[in-house]
């Protein structure tokens, strides 16, 4: 199990999934985040963060969920 933190609260979270989809500047890796909270998200891996003791997630800055929903 991966894990991460919730882009909306912070919180712990897994990764459920991930996939590659298109777009206009070529593939790009997403994952399906699931919070201790229930929050969902579909979202580019480059915006996960790594939580203390987690081996094989990327560690990034937060993204501010507000920006999340905009794409």
């Amino acid at each position: 199990m991966e894990t991460t933190r919730c882009p909306e609260c912070g919180r712990p979270a897994e990764l459920v999934d991930r996939c590659v989809l298109e777009s206009t500047d070529g593939p790009v890796e997403h994952a399906h985040v699931r919070c201790v909270l229930r929050h969902r998200f579909w979202l580019p891996v480059e915006y996960l963060t790594r939580e203390p003791g987690a081996v094989g997630t990327p560690r990034r800055t937060p993204v501010p969920a507000a920006a999340l929903r905009r794409r």
